[in-house]
């Protein structure tokens, strides 16, 4: 429903307050107004050139097809956020503001960083006068991820209220904690089973090529002599891509011996968290 309709005086003490005093539009009050109307009847008489350039505004610029097209290529193909797509100037022009905006509107973006927005914990002023207490009080020497446990927020925003109240965890402070140390090894095993699968992989691929390789050796006239290994028992060749060869030098020659074992099985006895430096040994002279 339209409001009652701007009078003479409302308008020459827009007028006034933009032109000769200069505020913005926050400290702009006109009895009776609010401030969306206050900000439409700014840009009428902008428009009509009232101000006398006072107030310049900002131009809407209209999205176009080929924008919106790179944008749901960005956030659908690639997965790229609003921040990263207006930090890296992938849409020139485009603030992030308007951007986020843009995705909103037409359902672009990754569905579980928006579902954790909407659920993300926001303090209302006495909450926040509440937590900021905390952060002086109690929580001063407390590591950030179990005050953002308690509370129910992101370990990133408890950093930043301590950035903002100058009071941060020292390097000592913030890695002398309990909380830290079962990061760490949580972290470190990560590493490992990651590492592991690595590994893992790398053998298939690696047993795969060498299938490969058997075969056209077979099919070759100067196939090298059938070796079998002594750890997983397949019928390899005895060739260097197969088993490691020692070579040593004696007045009587040079004698060439290969390994007992493959080097796929060398090398997982090397890596095996259960193979003793003896058992290492070992299997490096087998």
């Amino acid at each position: 429903m339209p409001g009652s309709r701007w009078t003479t005086p409302q308008i020459e003490s827009l007028v006034d307050q933009i032109v000769h005093l200069s505020k913005p539009l926050p400290q702009i009050d006109i009895p009776g107004k609010t401030r969306a109307a206050i900000n439409n009847q700014r840009k009428r008489l902008q428009r009509a050139g009232v101000l006398n350039g006072s107030f310049a505004g900002r131009e809407v610029r209209p999205w176009t097809f080929p924008e919106l097209k790179r944008l749901t290529a960005f956030t659908a193909e690639y997965g790229f956020s609003a921040s990263f797509i207006a930090q890296m100037g992938l849409l020139p022009g485009r603030t992030k503001d308007s951007v986020s905006k843009m995705m909103g509107r037409h359902g672009l973006g990754n569905p579980a960083i928006k579902e954790r927005a909407r659920q993300a914990c926001r303090f209302d002023p006495p909450r926040r006068a509440e937590f900021q207490r905390f952060l002086l009080g109690e929580g001063r020497s407390l590591p950030s991820i179990v005050i953002a446990r308690k509370w129910g927020l992101a370990q990133k925003t408890v950093t930043a209220y301590r950035r903002s109240l100058g009071i941060q965890l020292s390097w000592r402070e913030a890695r002398s904690s309990d909380e830290y140390r079962r990061q760490q090894n949580k972290r470190a095993a990560a590493f490992v089973a990651h590492t592991r699968e690595r590994w893992r992989q790398w053998r298939e691929r690696k047993k795969a090529a060498w299938e490969k390789l058997r075969q056209q050796l077979s099919q070759r006239p100067d196939c090298p002599p059938a070796r079998v290994c002594q750890a997983c028992g397949e019928p390899w060749y005895a060739a260097r891509e197969f088993f490691h060869v020692r070579t040593r030098r004696s007045p009587a020659g040079v004698k060439t011996s290969y390994c007992r074992i493959c080097r796929l099985c060398r090398a997982e006895r090397r890596r095996s968290p259960a193979t003793g430096p003896a058992c290492r040994a070992i299997a490096a002279h087998a």
